[in-house]
């Protein structure tokens, strides 16, 4: 059975509905859909909303890892290869957190709940929240695993 060998648990200020989740790099980019695109790098988280704090659970495992029973409105499974490090990362590349993480070929999973929580509105709040809720609206879990 997997262990889960280190974690961390980020709450990132989102602006223009993205949340940066890297560094992973691709042999061969994956086709991206309307939740995750693959610019480069990493991964591009597309929240549902402008201004808010989701919270991000990054998590490396030594082993695959057993999927929690919960009810994920999204699940994708990629193949890459990790460098020492995982974080999130905002537009201005400033890292809200990170762990540190086996190099080499890994699968990364991506799990997200709480999209549906509002419709995004293409214009930034002008009054947007300055601190995490008490419970966060969107959850995302990001696991990764040796290939």
């Amino acid at each position: 059975m997997s262990s889960l060998v280190r974690a961390a648990e980020i709450r990132p200020h989102v602006s223009y509905r993205t949340i940066q989740v890297g560094t992973i790099l691709f042999d061969e980019v994956p086709t991206g859909d309307e939740v995750v695109q693959i610019p480069g790098s990493g991964l591009t988280l597309t929240s549902s909303d402008n201004e808010f704090y989701p919270l991000v659970r990054l998590e490396a495992w030594d082993g695959p890892p057993v999927l929690v029973e919960s009810p994920w409105e999204y699940e994708r499974i990629f193949d890459g290869s990790l460098l020492s490090l995982l974080a999130v990362v905002d537009l201005n590349g400033v890292t809200y957190g990170e762990i540190t993480v086996p190099e080499g070929r890994s699968r990364i999973r991506v799990l997200c709940r709480g999209r549906n929580h509002v419709e995004a509105s293409t214009a930034l709040n002008p009054f947007p929240p300055e601190s995490p809720h008490e419970d966060p609206l969107e959850f995302w879990v990001v696991q990764v695993w040796p290939a």
